[in-house]
């Protein structure tokens, strides 16, 4: 009993160093940092974007932070998971696969908190059209149809280098309900980040909508979007 109070002891005095070892803040609390060290799923509704966790010189960490910086959600996600390179060579080539089968995303099972039960996350999918930027970024022009918004042109850009690969999807036109504009044109975004730190890969999946705090809407809001970024998120990460 008493060796393994003391080896209890040992990992909790351990848990800051370990957050500090991989390319994270403080924010990253203890709790935290045990649930990515296990290679589990971390997913937190963090508000602002001066809440991430992220901190790490990889220029894809400093793009994505500019990204969301520049889109000023006010309601946002961040969902983390960390996977050994050994065994997982292949991980941004498994990764660009899915992120490119666009067509995939349709049928993604989401749960409305609301209605209690499953509804599609996009209930189609189709690529309009797609083309390379330049030798590291590809553009896919997508239609997705995001209920209860319907269809919405949604830009979708994946940047592949040697250091990272980034991938960045937004809204290209308003989402409306019942005649009410819900987000404005491009005030949406979702980003995947990998990219090795040492010998971990470092999954990083943030996502959010800048929409008005409206006291009576506000839960719904941020259970509805925050919901849908982790489940797409989620499901990423799970084809992994």
């Amino acid at each position: 009993m008493m060796i393994r109070k003391i080896l209890l002891i040992s990992f909790l005095t351990m848990l800051p160093f370990l957050a500090t070892a991989l390319p994270f803040n403080s924010k990253l609390t203890e709790t935290d940092a045990a649930t990515v060290q296990n290679g589990e799923v971390l997913i937190k509704s963090i508000d602002k974007a001066k809440n991430m966790a992220i901190e790490s010189q990889n220029p894809g960490v400093q793009k994505l932070v500019d990204l969301v910086k520049d889109h000023a959600p006010n309601y946002l996600a961040e969902i983390i998971q960390v996977k050994p390179v050994s065994g997982n060579e292949d991980l941004a080539e498994r990764l660009s696969a899915v992120l490119e089968d666009v067509e995939g995303y349709a049928g993604i099972p989401y749960w409305s908190v609301h209605h209690e039960r499953y509804f599609d996350l996009y209930e189609t999918a189709v690529i309009d059209s797609q083309k390379m930027l330049d030798e590291h970024t590809k553009l896919i022009d997508a239609s997705i149809d995001i209920g209860p918004f319907g269809v919405t042109k949604t830009p979708i850009t994946i940047e592949k280098t040697d250091d990272y690969l980034l991938y960045v999807m937004t809204n290209d036109q308003s989402l409306r309900h019942k005649g009410i504009t819900c987000v404005k044109k491009n005030n949406m975004v979702s980003i995947i980040l990998l990219f090795k730190d040492g010998d971990n890969w470092i999954l990083y999946g943030i996502g959010g909508v800048k929409a008005p705090k409206i006291a009576m809407f506000e839960e719904r809001i941020e259970t509805s979007f925050i919901n849908k970024t982790k489940t797409f998120c989620s499901f990423v990460y799970s084809k992994l």
